[in-house]
């Protein structure tokens, strides 16, 4: 029986790149890894580890097809701060959605996983819209809704990734959230200034380097049983106190979390790629916190997956879900 091959679109990106190099783990897959540039060193670093690699253009149907073409399952993440959506005459992110759902369908891929969001309009009763319709996280759900709609696909699944732990490890954009992990204030205190949360203000966070990888393989391992489902993509859930705390705890370095007044109060000091993360707030707390949609954030399912790539991975130890104490102690302690 053939190896069969899984396709990763933007495999050099965050998402892509920890979807690939957990897959190249298992010989039971061969991964084809599509990006714009061959050449580039994350290319040839999943080059290294056996990935397949080819160029494809999402906007061009000829092209997703031929990049597809032969493909058991389908890993896709659109990266909605792509400066080819800047153009407002151009293409959308959904035109590419779009076109990459239709390449897949029409060359036979049998299992369709899509990085999708929660509908933010609509969840909030239109109050919270993430930048403009055809970017963002709404975006995103509405190609989720359209791939949903393809009666091409055996399985069609998805999963929305929670908080990215590594935001805490680009010491650039650190002022913007109070100086928290890298700067310290003028008391003497690293601080996490952001908004409120909602809710019981439970944070969802997710280790790409450590879980998230390991999530849509656990996916694509039993591809009948998630289909259709909505995966919390998160390793751990916690409120911004537990989450500076767990930090003061591993460093020993003075640590706090001060809210702010509004999540419009939030300064993201011109930059666009915040601009999203500023409205998540806004959603967040309009929605008591549930990021993920209308259901309570939960990671047992998270925690299930994890455990099922562990399994067919033959590494049982690495079955559990990386802590945000854990996270910190592998990227902070000294």
């Amino acid at each position: 029986m053939a190896v069969p091959t899984i396709t990763i679109f933007a495999a050099t990106g965050n998402q892509g790149g920890a979807v690939a190099r957990s897959l190249l783990k298992n010989p039971a897959f061969k991964v084809r890894a599509l990006t714009r540039n061959p050449n580039s060193d994350a290319s040839k670093a999943l080059a290294a580890l056996g990935a397949e690699i080819q160029s494809a253009n999402g906007f061009d149907i000829e092209s997703m097809k031929k990049a597809v073409r032969g493909s058991w399952g389908v890993f896709v993440n659109i990266n909605s701060d792509d400066q080819a959506f800047r153009n407002e005459h151009g293409p959308t992110e959904f035109d590419m959605g779009k076109t990459i759902v239709d390449a897949a369908a029409e060359e036979g891929v049998r299992h369709f996983i899509f990085s999708s969001a929660t509908n933010c309009t609509e969840l909030t009763g239109g109050k919270v819209r993430m930048k403009a319709m055809d970017s963002g996280y709404t975006v995103k759900n509405k190609i989720e809704q359209y791939a949903r709609n393809i009666d091409k696909f055996e399985t069609a699944s998805f999963i929305n990734a929670a908080w990215y732990l590594e935001n805490f490890l680009a010491k650039e954009v650190a002022p913007i959230f109070g100086g928290f992990p890298h700067q310290v204030d003028d008391e003497g205190y690293l601080t996490f200034a952001v908004p409120k949360w909602g809710g019981n203000e439970d944070v969802p966070f997710i280790s790409m380097s450590d879980d998230f990888g390991d999530l849509v393989q656990g996916m694509f391992l039993d591809p009948q049983r998630w289909n259709g489902s909505v995966v919390h993509g998160c390793s751990d859930i916690c409120t911004f106190d537990d989450l500076v705390a767990a930090f003061e705890k591993v460093t020993g370095r003075k640590s706090r979390f001060r809210p702010l007044p509004s999540w419009e109060a939030f300064d993201i000091k011109g930059i666009p790629e915040l601009e999203d993360p500023k409205l998540m707030f806004a959603f967040t707390q309009a929605t008591n916190g549930r990021y993920f949609g209308p259901e309570p954030s939960e990671k047992e399912t998270a925690a299930l997956l994890k455990q099922v790539t562990s399994a067919a991975l033959g590494k049982p130890e690495e079955q559990r879900l990386v802590s945000v104490e854990d996270w910190f102690r592998k990227h902070f302690q000294a």
